[in-house]
């Protein structure tokens, strides 16, 4: 094979080997490189679904809100979905009042309008 053939071969497989969708394990740990959050999507039956954003140190709550309410968006395919927030919200003077605490992560029960 002439070397033609390997460079333009090359990125051609590279390309169909990036693009497989690999299913995740229902509850497993994923990682969204856009919004730069870690997750947890558990399915629990049909339309209802739990969502666990993860907190780190560096990242904002706003940041985990706003992936919450776009992955809502996402799993249900439609507006109109319930959000019901189990733990995780942080108060405005939260960071003052407790500088080395500890924020628990942003985890939901979502319910879909038409499952």
């Amino acid at each position: 094979m002439n070397k033609l053939n390997v460079l333009t071969l090359l990125p051609l497989v590279m390309l169909f080997g990036c693009a497989q969708n690999i299913e995740t394990p229902n509850g497993a740990s994923q990682w969204d490189f856009d919004h730069e959050v870690q997750f947890k999507q558990t399915d629990l039956e049909n339309g209802k679904h739990h969502l666990q954003v993860i907190a780190k140190q560096n990242t904002e709550f706003s940041k985990l809100a706003t992936f919450l309410m776009r992955q809502s968006l996402r799993i249900c395919k439609s507006y109109g979905f319930k959000i019901e927030v189990l733990e995780g919200v942080e108060r405005f003077d939260d960071k003052l009042s407790f500088p080395n605490m500890i924020m628990p992560s942003l985890s939901a029960n979502i319910e879909c309008p038409n499952p």
